[in-house]
Parts: structure tokens; sequence; C-alpha cells
């Protein structure tokens, strides 16, 4: 019976723990210092394939607590680039595109609106 009782509570315990890792690739910072992107690689174990997200944050700050701006999978050749001012670039070869959104914005950050844009590299 106790056995019983703790094999119950051991894979209870074990199921509340998140099977997840991230590879941070790169992290960039725009050109006024004021926000990073982080680009991601999330592996949640060996029947799944790889996600790649990506963030903005302010300077500095972690990105785990954070909503990405662009999730996909099957990427290849996944590029983010800063451009003028606070506009970020994504381009790839092939991608699945899960989420995405054009736009990020942070009271933090001197409430800056930020603009992203993703791109189908050409040639392919």
């Amino acid at each position: 019976m106790r056995i019983s009782a703790l094999l119950a509570i051991f894979v209870l315990l074990s199921a509340c723990t998140d099977p997840c890792t991230d590879e941070v690739i790169s992290k960039k910072t725009d050109s006024e210092d004021k926000a990073d992107l982080v680009h991601v690689r999330r592996s949640c174990g060996a029947t799944t394939g790889f996600s790649h997200q990506i963030y903005i944050v302010a300077s500095g700050t972690s990105y785990e607590n954070e909503q990405p701006i662009f999730v996909a999978d099957k990427v290849e050749n996944l590029a983010a680039s800063w451009q003028e001012g606070n506009k970020l670039d994504i381009s790839y070869d092939s991608a699945r595109i899960f989420n995405f959104t054009n736009f990020w914005q942070s009271s933090e950050v001197d409430n800056f609106n930020y603009i992203v844009k993703v791109v189908l590299s050409e040639g392919t």
C-alpha cells in the first residue's frame, strides 16, 4: 500500500515538470540599446521536432516570462535582424509558422512601438 501511494505521488510530481528545454540561438540588441531580440530553439522531447521562437524584450531582461512574437517549426535558415531604429526583420527559406505578431510594445521601453516584418527569403 505504501509503495503504491509513493509511486502515485512520484507520477503526479513528474507530470508537473516541463519536459521542454530551450537553447538560445542568438540575442541582439537594437541600435538604441533599448530592446533585445532573442531567438530560442525549443525541444520538448524525442517524439517532437524543434520549434523556433523569437522574442523582443526590454534590453537586459529575460525572455522566459514573455510571449514570443514568432513561433515556427520545420524552419530552414531563420534569421532575425534589427533594421533602422525599432524595426525587426525575420527571414527564412521555409517554415511552418504557428504564431506571428507584427508589433511589440513595452511600457518599460519609453512605450516604444516596435514593428516586426516577416520575409520569405529570395530564391525559394
